[in-house]
């Protein structure tokens, strides 16, 4: 037990939970983003569309204006993936400290048994 406790002490707890509500914001925003974007740009075309002959000019900031939110959406989503990129460092920091203590332990715990076997036949050959 005292080796789970070791091992969850090693990882930067607080800034884990320190990241993770704006990590989960930052996606919520940009899934719905996602949805509704499209779903809007595609009503407001049909609409222009179904009205009569549409405007060039129209046309052109409608795509003037969908290429800005792509843009602010990627520059979101560039945001996310790097939070959770060094989130994701931290935690393979974390578990590369882990395997090298459980290779130490199992080191020290192959050396206790040889001890132990050791121990055992020289006290039964007494």
């Amino acid at each position: 037990m005292a080796i789970w406790m070791t091992a969850l002490k090693i990882i930067p707890w607080g800034s884990v939970l320190e990241s993770a509500p704006h990590i989960v914001k930052a996606a919520k925003h940009l899934f719905s983003e996602t949805k509704t974007d499209t779903s809007g740009f595609s009503k407001a075309a049909d609409a222009s569309t179904s009205a009569g002959p549409v405007s060039q000019d129209k046309r052109v900031y409608l795509l003037e204006a969908k290429i800005t939110e792509l843009s602010d959406e990627q520059r979101s989503s560039a945001e996310l993936i790097k939070s959770l990129a060094e989130q994701n460092a931290l935690i393979v920091e974390a578990i590369d400290v882990l395997r090298v203590r459980v290779k130490l332990l199992l080191i020290v715990c192959v050396s206790l048994l040889a001890v132990l076997a050791g121990v055992v036949s020289w006290l039964a050959t007494k």
